[in-house]
Protein backbone atom coordinates (compact mmCIF):
# COMPACT_ATOMS: atom_id res chain seq x y z
CA UNK A 1 0.00 0.00 0.00
CA UNK A 2 2.75 2.62 0.65
CA UNK A 3 4.35 1.60 -2.50
CA UNK A 4 1.19 2.80 -4.09
CA UNK A 5 0.59 5.77 -2.24
CA UNK A 6 4.28 6.29 -2.79
CA UNK A 7 3.47 6.23 -7.20
CA UNK A 8 0.56 8.35 -6.73
CA UNK A 9 3.07 10.69 -5.23
CA UNK A 10 5.86 10.93 -7.49
CA UNK A 11 2.79 11.03 -10.52
CA UNK A 12 1.08 13.71 -9.35
CA UNK A 13 4.29 15.93 -8.83
CA UNK A 14 5.66 14.64 -12.57
CA UNK A 15 2.51 15.62 -13.96
CA UNK A 16 2.27 18.91 -12.47
CA UNK A 17 5.86 19.38 -12.92
CA UNK A 18 5.34 19.12 -16.57
CA UNK A 19 1.90 21.12 -16.09
CA UNK A 20 3.69 24.28 -15.05
CA UNK A 21 6.36 23.84 -18.18
CA UNK A 22 3.27 23.74 -20.25
CA UNK A 23 1.71 26.98 -18.57
CA UNK A 24 5.09 28.99 -18.06
CA UNK A 25 5.63 28.92 -21.94
CA UNK A 26 1.63 29.58 -22.80
CA UNK A 27 1.59 32.47 -20.51
CA UNK A 28 4.26 33.79 -22.89
CA UNK A 29 2.87 32.68 -26.34
CA UNK A 30 -0.07 33.91 -25.57
CA UNK A 31 1.11 37.29 -25.33
CA UNK A 32 2.18 37.54 -29.15
CA UNK A 33 -0.94 35.41 -29.70
CA UNK A 34 -3.30 38.11 -28.13
CA UNK A 35 -1.17 40.85 -30.31
CA UNK A 36 -1.11 38.97 -33.43
CA UNK A 37 -3.56 39.34 -36.14
CA UNK A 38 -6.65 37.67 -34.62
CA UNK A 39 -6.46 40.45 -31.51
CA UNK A 40 -9.71 41.94 -29.96
CA UNK A 41 -11.23 44.91 -31.35
CA UNK A 42 -11.82 45.95 -27.87
CA UNK A 43 -8.17 45.38 -26.80
CA UNK A 44 -6.84 47.24 -29.47
CA UNK A 45 -9.01 49.85 -28.85
CA UNK A 46 -7.52 50.04 -25.05
CA UNK A 47 -4.53 49.44 -25.94
CA UNK A 48 -4.23 52.29 -28.72
CA UNK A 49 -2.63 54.87 -26.41
CA UNK A 50 0.46 52.38 -26.30
CA UNK A 51 2.69 51.79 -29.27
CA UNK A 52 3.42 48.29 -30.37
CA UNK A 53 5.98 47.63 -28.44
CA UNK A 54 5.03 49.11 -25.60
CA UNK A 55 2.46 46.90 -25.55
CA UNK A 56 4.11 43.31 -25.83
CA UNK A 57 6.59 44.52 -22.93
CA UNK A 58 3.13 45.35 -21.02
CA UNK A 59 1.78 41.78 -21.54
CA UNK A 60 4.75 40.30 -21.14
CA UNK A 61 5.65 41.58 -17.63
CA UNK A 62 2.05 40.41 -16.57
CA UNK A 63 3.38 37.06 -18.00
CA UNK A 64 6.32 36.59 -16.42
CA UNK A 65 4.50 38.17 -13.13
CA UNK A 66 1.82 35.23 -13.25
CA UNK A 67 4.97 32.94 -13.94
CA UNK A 68 6.42 34.18 -10.84
CA UNK A 69 3.37 33.86 -8.71
CA UNK A 70 3.51 30.39 -10.03
CA UNK A 71 6.89 29.64 -9.21
CA UNK A 72 6.80 30.64 -6.02
CA UNK A 73 4.05 28.63 -4.73
CA UNK A 74 5.15 25.44 -6.80
CA UNK A 75 7.85 25.61 -5.14
CA UNK A 76 6.04 25.25 -1.76
CA UNK A 77 4.27 22.55 -3.09
CA UNK A 78 6.92 21.12 -4.31
CA UNK A 79 8.52 20.55 -1.18
CA UNK A 80 5.56 18.99 0.47
CA UNK A 81 5.47 16.67 -2.50
CA UNK A 82 8.87 15.56 -2.02
CA UNK A 83 8.60 15.27 1.46
CA UNK A 84 5.72 13.28 0.90
CA UNK A 85 7.84 11.11 -1.44
CA UNK A 86 10.24 10.63 0.66
CA UNK A 87 8.72 9.36 3.53
CA UNK A 88 6.60 7.11 1.47
CA UNK A 89 9.64 5.66 -0.61
CA UNK A 90 12.22 5.73 2.59
CA UNK A 91 11.07 1.95 3.41
CA UNK A 92 12.17 1.28 -0.02
CA UNK A 93 15.44 2.18 0.66
CA UNK A 94 18.27 1.86 -2.23
CA UNK A 95 18.17 3.84 -4.82
CA UNK A 96 14.68 4.62 -4.76
CA UNK A 97 15.07 6.68 -1.71
CA UNK A 98 18.51 8.32 -2.75
CA UNK A 99 16.46 9.21 -5.75
CA UNK A 100 13.36 10.99 -3.74
CA UNK A 101 15.88 12.66 -1.37
CA UNK A 102 18.05 13.82 -4.26
CA UNK A 103 14.88 15.41 -5.85
CA UNK A 104 14.01 17.28 -2.28
CA UNK A 105 17.63 18.76 -2.47
CA UNK A 106 16.52 20.06 -6.26
CA UNK A 107 13.80 21.47 -4.58
CA UNK A 108 15.66 22.79 -1.76
CA UNK A 109 18.14 24.49 -4.40
CA UNK A 110 15.66 25.96 -6.27
CA UNK A 111 13.92 27.69 -2.90
CA UNK A 112 16.92 29.51 -2.82
CA UNK A 113 17.71 30.22 -6.75
CA UNK A 114 13.86 31.78 -6.78
CA UNK A 115 14.50 34.72 -5.41
CA UNK A 116 16.87 35.82 -6.87
CA UNK A 117 15.66 34.81 -10.57
CA UNK A 118 12.42 36.48 -9.70
CA UNK A 119 14.46 40.07 -8.14
CA UNK A 120 16.51 40.18 -11.13
CA UNK A 121 13.42 39.50 -13.71
CA UNK A 122 11.42 42.05 -12.28
CA UNK A 123 14.20 44.72 -12.64
CA UNK A 124 14.50 43.64 -16.49
CA UNK A 125 10.94 43.31 -17.49
CA UNK A 126 10.97 47.09 -18.99
CA UNK A 127 14.78 47.25 -19.61
CA UNK A 128 15.36 47.42 -23.56
CA UNK A 129 16.27 44.73 -25.41
CA UNK A 130 18.58 43.83 -26.19
CA UNK A 131 20.17 43.42 -22.25
CA UNK A 132 23.01 44.50 -21.12
CA UNK A 133 25.75 41.43 -21.92
CA UNK A 134 26.39 40.85 -17.60
CA UNK A 135 22.81 41.44 -16.87
CA UNK A 136 21.75 39.10 -19.55
CA UNK A 137 24.04 36.78 -18.82
CA UNK A 138 23.44 36.71 -14.77
CA UNK A 139 19.56 36.07 -15.67
CA UNK A 140 20.56 33.34 -18.35
CA UNK A 141 22.54 31.35 -16.08
CA UNK A 142 19.92 31.38 -12.65
CA UNK A 143 16.91 30.81 -15.46
CA UNK A 144 19.25 27.82 -16.93
CA UNK A 145 20.39 26.40 -13.76
CA UNK A 146 16.56 26.74 -12.69
CA UNK A 147 15.70 24.69 -15.89
CA UNK A 148 18.45 22.27 -15.78
CA UNK A 149 17.47 21.06 -12.36
CA UNK A 150 13.79 20.83 -13.11
CA UNK A 151 14.48 19.00 -16.18
CA UNK A 152 16.93 16.32 -13.81
CA UNK A 153 14.28 16.47 -10.91
CA UNK A 154 11.42 15.25 -13.44
CA UNK A 155 14.33 12.30 -14.74
CA UNK A 156 14.94 11.21 -10.76
CA UNK A 157 10.91 11.54 -10.26
CA UNK A 158 10.51 9.31 -13.36
CA UNK A 159 13.13 6.75 -12.49
CA UNK A 160 11.69 6.36 -8.94
CA UNK A 161 8.53 6.09 -10.12
CA UNK A 162 9.78 3.38 -12.22
CA UNK A 163 11.59 1.27 -10.07
CA UNK A 164 8.90 1.50 -7.58
CA UNK A 165 6.55 0.21 -10.06
CA UNK A 166 8.55 -2.62 -11.51
CA UNK A 167 9.46 -3.54 -7.89
CA UNK A 168 5.65 -3.98 -7.07
CA UNK A 169 4.86 -5.39 -10.42
CA UNK A 170 7.74 -7.92 -8.87
CA UNK A 171 5.22 -10.55 -7.60
CA UNK A 172 2.29 -10.66 -4.97
CA UNK A 173 2.94 -9.73 -1.48
CA UNK A 174 4.93 -6.67 -2.38
CA UNK A 175 3.44 -3.21 -2.57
Amino acid sequence: MQRAAALVVLGLWLGMLFASWVIAAVNFRTVDRVLGPGQAPELATRMAPLGADDRRVVLRHLASEINRWMFRRWSLAQLVLGLAALALCWRSGGATRLLAAAAVLLVLAQLLAVGPIVTLGRAIDFVPRPLPPDVARRFGLLHAAYVGSDLLKGVLLAAAAWMLAVRQAGGPGEG
